[in-house]
Parts: structure tokens; C-alpha cells; sequence
């Protein structure tokens, strides 16, 4: 019941220490003999909500389900071979223990097998596994207790079908092995899967994260861009509030003989800049496309004027999507207009240019997003050249390292002189740092 316990909050559904006593009691009350009437009352007592419960029914079919040698071999590959050929090989250069393993698997025992492996696995303290880099670790002492190295060694002494007989069941065994201490770590470590990918996404690729997970990854965004937000208003507040306003003052204090209890300031009106945001929605970037727009649709109240765009080939203003939809909505829907084409940075510039030239200005922000492979067709460099003319700063946020620049159909070099930074964005700590940079740039 503790290692259950455990394995739930792994699989975030919290479970206090009073609520575990109560799990305890129920299993003595109910017994272990029903599995659907334990099942449905340790749900009762320690899951609240639907979301939770639907998370226990998961994690309790895994954890008390056979978690080792569920799979049976394949007959077809089992009836390749002679097995009581092969098992008097076996006797003849197999320890003891490998020499059972045979057998059972032989046997389609499968019962037997599972047990096998879970008193293994206690042995070699499986439950102390901690993290993604310990699957391997004890994938392989579970192979060296179950003599995985021994078939190896005796299908180079046969031949024929029976070197292809050892062969199977060291490829059978090494496979269940690898699938037993996958479960054990999503109980132990991470039931989810979410944890181990979100530590991936902040320090690794965001092209990596698969769509499943963009939900969860989203959720990251929108805490960076809470938390920027009130940074950035604190700051906004100290820098925009001007000079004392004597008069205002006087009046504000009539009531405490002269003496300045509240303070009074000239505010400074600003207006606002004006932010452009150039997305490559096609295959190659479209998911780190995904998290910008949404990033900078989120930091509407220190970002609030912002005009996106999205393109493969041909560029559309997206900024009223994000309006009418959430922000999810609005990503889906971009993508699916402007995001089919074969990528032509020229042409998007081109369109770029009709669309908003006349209105950029001192207080214009541009920011590209993609990798510029342009499938060798013309960049026009020259267009994003007076598009740094009439704009205050313009910034290019590229997935590809710097020594990728220029290789192939890539026309970074030819960008890069006109833009006044061009910054690697990979990963959410990237996208943290360039939204720090764009807020401060724009005040």
C-alpha cells in the first residue's frame, strides 16, 4: 500500500498521510480477493475530483497489473526450432538459473517469469530508481541477474535454427526486461511522462515535444509570461512615474500641517510601441512558432499592441484571430491557413511589405521567427533592409545554431546584417530570455 501511495503522487494525485491510514483500513475491510470492489474502494478514498480518479483507475491497473513478461514469444518464431534440442544445449552451458529461465519462456509460464523478475527487481532495489538516466542502469542489472550475457554467449556455440532459437529468447528477454523497468519508472519516478518532458522542453529542443504534451507545455508558457508581466509592471511603474507634483502634493496633505504623508507624481504619458511579430508557421518551425505567439498573446498588459503574422510562402495577419479565439484556438487556426505552402521568405516579405510598411515607425518593433531556408528562391534581403530603415529595431529568432548559418538553402548571412540582434531560440529558456529582452527594448 506505501509503494501504491507512492506511485499515485507520482502520478499527481496527492494522498496525505491520514488518507493512506485510510487505504489501509480499507484494504482490510474489503480484502484483496475482488479486484474491481478494491479498485473502486481505495478510488472512493483517496481520489477527489474526476480528473484524479481517472488518474488512479490508470495507475492502479499498472502497478497491480503483470508488469513483467506480459507478452507471450511468438509462436510462429517458437516452432522454428527444436526446443528439447535446444534446452539440452542449454544444460550443457547454462548456469542453473539461466537454465529455469529457459525452460519458462519455453513453456510460455508466464505467471512464473513475472514473478521471477519481481523478486529480481526487489533484490537489485529497483524502488530507489530516481530518475530517466536510472532505466538503463537497472535494466541492465536485471538482465546480468536473469543471464542475458549467457544466451548471447550460447547462441555463438550453436548454428542453424538453434543459434536462431538462443537468439529469440535473448532478444524476448532483453525486450520484456526494457518494458518491466518502463513501468517501474513511470510508478516510481514519473507515472505521467510529464515531468521528465517539460524538464526537456525548458532546457532542450521545443521542436522535440510531441503535440500530446503541448498542453502541459503551454501551462509553462503562461506561468513565464505571468511572471514576466509582473515584473515588467513593477518596473514600467517606478520608470514612467516622472517628477514630484508639488502642487498636488500640497493639496493631497492640507491635513497633516505640510508634512508630505502621500506623495504625488507628474505622470509621463508614453505612447505605445508597436510591436510586428513575422512567424514561419511551416513544418520546419511551426511548433516554436506555437510558443512565441503565445508567449507575447500573453503578455497583453505590458505587450499590448501586437500585430502578428504568419506564413509559408504567402504572409496573412493572423492579430485578429488571436482576438476572436483563445489563444490555442488561434495558434490551430494559423497554422492551418498560412502554414502549407512551400517556404518562401522572399514572397512573405513581399507581402509583409503591402501590408504594414507605411505604417512602421520610430516606435516599431519587428520580430522574424525561422530558420530563413527559403527553398532558393530570391530572400530580398533589400526588403527587410527598409524595413530596418523605418523601424526603431529589428530582431530574428532563429532555431539553428550560428555554424548553421549560410549551409544549403539558408540565407541567415544574408538577414543578419540588418536585423539588430539575432538570437537562438530553441528552448523555453531561450524564449524566457528573449521576452525579458523585448520588454525592456520596448519601454
Amino acid at each position: 500500500m506505501t509503494r501504491f501511495v507512492h506511485a499515485l503522487r507520482s502520478a499527481q494525485v496527492p494522498v496525505s498521510p491520514a488518507e493512506t491510514l485510510d487505504g489501509f483500513r480499507v484494504a482490510e475491510v474489503v480484502g484483496l480477493q475482488d479486484r474491481v470492489l478494491l479498485r473502486n474502494a481505495l478510488a472512493l478514498t483517496l481520489a477527489k475530483s474526476r480528473t484524479e480518479k481517472d488518474r488512479f483507475d490508470a495507475c492502479f491497473d499498472r502497478f497491480f497489473g503483470q508488469l513483467a513478461f506480459a507478452e507471450k514469444p511468438k509462436p510462429a518464431l517458437l516452432a522454428s526450432f527444436d526446443h528439447e534440442e535446444l534446452l539440452r544445449a542449454a544444460r550443457a552451458n547454462l548456469s542453473t538459473r539461466t537454465q529455469e529461465l529457459a525452460e519458462l519462456v519455453l513453456a510460455q509460464n508466464q505467471t512464473e517469469l513475472a514473478l521471477k523478475v519481481q523478486e529480481l527487481a526487489e533484490r537489485i532495489h529497483i524502488q530507489d530508481m530516481q530518475a530517466l538516466r536510472d532505466k538503463s542502469h537497472f535494466s541492465e542489472l536485471l538482465g546480468r541477474e536473469l543471464g542475458v550475457a549467457e544466451f548471447a554467449a550460447l547462441q555463438t556455440q550453436l548454428s542453424g535454427a538453434l543459434a536462431s532459437g538462443a537468439g529469440y529468447l535473448r532478444q524476448y528477454v532483453q525486450t520484456q526486461i526494457k518494458t518491466y523497468v518502463d513501468v517501474q519508472y513511470r510508478l516510481i519516478v514519473d507515472a505521467s511522462g510529464r515531468r521528465a518532458l517539460l524538464h526537456a522542453a525548458i532546457k532542450g529542443n521545443l521542436d522535440q515535444v510531441s503535440p500530446e504534451y503541448y498542453r502541459e507545455v503551454e501551462k509553462v508558457v503562461q506561468r513565464i509570461a505571468d511572471r514576466l508581466t509582473q515584473q515588467h509592471k513593477r518596473r514600467n511603474n517606478r520608470a514612467h512615474r516622472g517628477v514630484l507634483d508639488v502642487r498636488r502634493m500640497l493639496r493631497k496633505n492640507l491635513a497633516y500641517d505640510g508634512s508630505f504623508f502621500h506623495l504625488a507624481w507628474r505622470k509621463r504619458k508614453k505612447e505605445q510601441a508597436a510591436v510586428y511579430v513575422v512567424c514561419d508557421v511551416s513544418n520546419s518551425v511551426a511548433r516554436i512558432a506555437r510558443f512565441l505567439l503565445l508567449l507575447l498573446h500573453s503578455l497583453n498588459d505590458v505587450l499590448p499592441n501586437v500585430r502578428s503574422f504568419a506564413f509559408s510562402n504567402r504572409l496573412g495577419e493572423v492579430t485578429d484571430t488571436f482576438s476572436r479565439n483563445t489563444s490555442s484556438q488561434a495558434i490551430e487556426q494559423a497554422m492551418f491557413d498560412w502554414g502549407k505552402g512551400t517556404t518562401d521568405y522572399g514572397k512573405a516579405l513581399v507581402d509583409f511589405r503591402e501590408l504594414v510598411h507605411h505604417k512602421l515607425d520610430s516606435r516599431s518593433t519587428v520580430i522574424f521567427l525561422g530558420d530563413a531556408r527559403s527553398n532558393y528562391f530570391d530572400p530580398r534581403a533589400d526588403i527587410l533592409k527598409e524595413v530596418q530603415g523605418r523601424a526603431k529595431q529589428v530582431f530574428w529568432l532563429n532555431p539553428e545554431p550560428r555554424n548553421g548559418w549560410g549551409e544549403g538553402d539558408s540565407e541567415m548571412k544574408r538577414y543578419a546584417p540588418f536585423c539588430l540582434r539575432v538570437h537562438r531560440l530553441a528552448s523555453l529558456q531561450d524564449l524566457e530570455r528573449f521576452a525579458d529582452t523585448l520588454l525592456t527594448a520596448t519601454k
